[in-house]
């Protein structure tokens, strides 16, 4: 079965806000089996927080984004 998601989801490069902490943060990885992205903040340091789920970020401008997409695995021969 092929995973479906038809909400809003981030993209590398987008400026989220977190719901449990306050300041803007870049996405610097997407999971896309995990719906999880890799955040790293926008204040200048370099520490970068893993794994948190796309249902905890507030993403910039996401009303032009609710588009739905698929999500394929590798392709068999």
């Amino acid at each position: 079965m092929i995973p479906v998601h038809s909400g809003t989801f981030p993209k590398i490069g987008d400026c989220v806000e977190r719901v449990e902490e306050s300041g803007l943060f870049e996405v610097v990885d997407v999971n896309l089996l995990m719906e999880t992205a890799n955040l790293k903040a926008t204040d200048g340091e370099c520490h970068v927080t893993r794994y948190v789920p796309w249902s905890s970020l507030k993403i910039q401008g996401a009303a032009s984004r609710q588009t739905p997409f698929l999500v394929t695995g590798p392709r068999s021969r």
